[in-house]
């Protein structure tokens, strides 16, 4: 098969003819890079225009290569008609890798409208209408540029496919063949460079056969599983290969050995927009599975997410739990001490000073046994919290057993903790707590008050000498503080 360098212009206008083989497309992106649609519409809009100008492509194959010889001649009418619909399809296919490139700037996608591109402008160059745009004058110029369109599109295709195929995990030494015959297509250039002319392009043909029937190898090789199914690439390259090397020895015997005869316009259709509308729609199926499986983690990050805070609350309430006591809502024993145990060592440190105070309510039993224990625990609770809330946030307070709290009062020493002390006994002591359908229960409580007044002793030693003074408050006639000696 050959192509015309130049288009007719008259019964004057020259033609150079130069073999061309079969020339494939590339193939499609790796996992989870493919540019995502914006919008729901906008999917389904180029999906139908992408699938109308492959199915357009092959019908009007299938058309031409199927006319009688007395027909065929009205054909030459229809082929502009026929090269606009190739450079609209084609770029529209182009424009949509541009746009996905520029949204997501995956090389992959870049190399496709790479592609694209050179091949868009190898169609015109082949059926001679790049030749038209330069002007008679510019024949040689319009010539060379069409041979080094068809020398680039082998290079474009490796390109893309060996990004491609990154995904699917191919063996190195298969990559490797890649670049060798990337290499090659350069050492063609260099040829043509040189004025070997027919060595370049018989050289180009072969080496594109080469090049397909090394993608098809290496699609075969996959290691990796991925979207989309490596079987799917496989067939493809396969079958590429298979027709490509099928043409190209029609070509070679100057006749071909199907029943139909396909002109240099119907194979620039078949072979552009059946194998580059393929790969766009492996592109968009890759991009629509890479949407899905983003959606999906991102639903399975917020689940992760809900449980991690679910967890670091539940984490939260047991930690609190295990510093409460559940009746009151104030530090319990264990909580309390270490608590007080810490400020104390910080008190004797610093020679600060520091006091320590002894609750127990009063006739508490007797609550209990005329009231009811239901009643007592209302006692308990409405005890604390008056204790708590007269307290500074800097002090500690807890629930030590039973009717029992104590608090630590910082920086406090001498008549400043004597003078709480009183107000605690007296606010208790004024409390209305009245049982439903009763009259007034009286509360009040004794205090032992104990000071470290400079001392290096413990907590234990601290917290006798305050249980001892609360016990001296009680045999006093309750209701009142007592400090320890």
């Amino acid at each position: 098969m050959a192509i015309r360098m130049g288009r007719t212009s008259g019964p004057e206008s020259t033609q150079r003819t130069f073999p061309i083989p079969f020339l494939g497309g590339n193939p499609s992106p790796e996992d989870g890079r493919t540019a995502l649609p914006v919008r729901h519409w906008r999917r389904k809009i180029s999906s139908f225009f992408l699938l109308l100008i492959v199915g357009f492509a092959f019908v009007h194959t299938a058309f031409a290569a199927q006319l009688p010889p007395v027909e065929a001649v009205s054909l030459e009418h229809r082929r502009d008609l026929g090269m606009t619909f190739f450079v609209t399809a084609m770029l529209f296919l182009l424009v949509w890798a541009i746009f996905n490139y520029l949204q997501e700037r995956h090389p992959e996608v870049g190399l496709f409208a790479v592609h694209q591109a050179v091949y868009t402008l190898f169609g015109l160059a082949s059926t001679g209408y790049l030749a038209h745009f330069f002007g008679a004058g510019h024949s040689l110029f319009a010539e060379w540029t069409a041979a080094l369109l068809t020398l680039a599109i082998n290079v474009t295709t490796l390109l893309f496919c060996r990004e491609w195929f990154k995904l699917y995990e191919p063996p190195k030494l298969l990559v490797r063949g890649l670049m060798v015959l990337l290499g090659a297509s350069a050492v063609l250039m260099a040829i043509f460079a040189l004025g070997f002319h027919a060595v370049a392009f018989f050289g180009n043909a072969a080496l594109i056969e080469i090049t397909w029937l090394a993608l098809a190898v290496t699609a075969i090789a996959f290691h990796e599983e991925d979207y989309p199914r490596r079987w799917i690439l496989q067939a493809f390259f396969v079958v590429a290969c298979l027709s490509n090397a099928a043409f190209w020895l029609a070509s070679r015997n100057g006749r071909t050995t199907s029943p139909f005869t396909l002109s240099e316009l119907h194979m620039l259709l078949a072979n552009g927009l059946v194998a580059s509308g393929f790969f766009v729609i492996m592109l968009k199926a890759r991009a629509l599975h890479t949407q899905r499986t983003a959606q999906q983690s991102f639903l399975d990050l917020l689940r992760v997410q809900k449980k991690f805070e679910i967890e670091k609350e539940l984490k939260k309430q047991a930690e609190v739990q295990a510093q409460t006591d559940f009746l009151t809502g104030v530090f319990n024993r264990r909580c309390f001490v270490e608590s007080a145990e810490v400020e104390l060592e910080r008190a004797i440190q610093s020679q600060r000073p520091l006091s320590l105070l002894m609750f127990d309510i009063d006739h508490f039993k007797s609550i209990n046994d005329t009231w009811g224990h239901a009643m007592g625990d209302i006692v308990l609770q409405q005890v604390s919290h008056l204790i708590r809330d007269a307290l500074r946030t800097g002090d500690i307070f807890g629930r030590t057993g039973g009717e029992e709290f104590a608090a630590v009062l910082v920086r406090t020493e001498g008549d400043s903790a004597f003078n709480v002390s009183q107000r605690l006994c007296g606010m208790v002591a004024d409390a209305i707590i009245i049982p439903e359908g009763a009259e007034r229960i009286p509360v009040t409580i004794s205090i032992g008050l104990a000071q470290l007044k400079g001392r290096n002793i413990s907590f234990d030693e601290l917290m006798n000498e305050a249980d001892q003074a609360m016990y001296a408050a009680k045999k006093a006639g309750r209701n009142r503080v007592a400090v320890s000696a």
